[in-house]
């Protein structure tokens, strides 16, 4: 496939996020990759988002398409689009309303797709630049190291949705969970594709300026106040309820997961209400890990005290 012929299909879930819309709709005309159009699915702004996006796709240079989200959440917001029989493409790009892409961003991704197998699930994703309210830069998310696989995927999501570029065969996978609601589209999609003999490319260098703001739904997530306050819920039953959702999400998938991501999940499942040693010895089995080293320390304690 040539690169620059490749239709991408943007995937922009909306909510009454018209203070930042129009910086990032600026960024989509700005992409060096050209072959895009834009589906965008409001879930019942109250603000001025709906008619800033009607007037961006009523431009002659762009391909766009509004349509009425759910008014579920954010999550069935994108699993609506992800499920809109009406959207085809090559590849498929999530987007969040308020962040901003760098100008390569779609170009990268499209370069990497291009060259996998278009019978396997192939999803791109990369690092992100934080900003604030005000578009000034405050940092990086973490720079991950270790590979992408099943086993990381069951702890944790390095695949952040804003820089999610993905194939046909990832938007399949995606549809055979239908039925069950994910803990949140971009996590799950990670599992899918790496569970199910996949690829995934992991960019350490960043294409989207990921804005923090009060706003936020789903944020970085970095400050120690914000891990603290993680740290707790997840040992109050967060994980637990978690980890029952992505096994109920696995279970969609049949025979599509790998006989080595089976027997990861398995060894995986069983560690909740066994014995201690039973559990220290599952967890290696399994061959979970995360990429850090606070989120190693962390997940041993789950093991500890059986918050699995």
């Amino acid at each position: 496939m040539n690169k620059q012929s490749a239709a991408v299909a943007i995937l922009l879930a909306s909510k009454n996020g018209a203070t930042y819309l129009k910086q990032q709709l600026d960024s989509f005309i700005n992409q060096t990759h050209r072959s895009w159009q834009l589906w965008v699915s409001d879930d019942g702004s109250s603000d001025s988002t709906v008619a800033k996006i009607k007037a961006f796709i009523a431009r002659s240079d762009v391909e766009g398409h509004l349509v009425n989200g759910p008014q579920t959440g954010l999550c069935d917001n994108f699993m609506s689009l992800i499920g809109n029989v009406a959207i085809n493409a090559d590849y498929y790009a999530f987007s969040d309303q308020d962040d901003v892409w760098l100008r390569d961003k779609l170009s990268r991704a499209v370069e990497w797709l291009n060259r996998t197998n278009e019978d396997l699930p192939a999803l791109y994703c990369s690092r992100t630049r934080l900003i604030d309210s005000a578009g000034v830069p405050i940092g990086y998310s973490p720079l991950y190291s270790k590979a992408p696989s099943f086993g990381n995927a069951l702890l944790q999501n390095i695949a952040s949705g804003n820089t999610m570029v993905f194939n046909n065969r990832a938007r399949e996978l995606m549809l055979k969970i239908s039925p069950v609601k994910p803990v949140i589209h971009d996590w799950t999609l990670y599992q899918l594709v790496t569970g199910c003999g996949g690829q995934v490319k992991y960019d350490p260098e960043p294409t989207v300026l990921y804005r923090q703001h009060s706003n936020n739904i789903i944020g970085n997530s970095m400050g120690l106040p914000q891990r603290m306050h993680n740290f707790s819920d997840a040992h109050g039953g967060r994980m637990a309820s978690w980890n029952d959702i992505n096994r109920s999400v696995l279970s969609c998938l049949g025979d599509a997961l790998t006989p080595a991501a089976i027997d990861t999940l398995m060894a995986f499942s069983a560690i909740r209400d066994n014995h201690l040693f039973n559990r220290l010895k599952l967890m290696r089995q399994s061959r979970v890990y995360h990429q850090q080293f606070l989120g190693s320390i962390t997940t041993l304690t789950y093991v500890l005290f059986n918050k699995f």
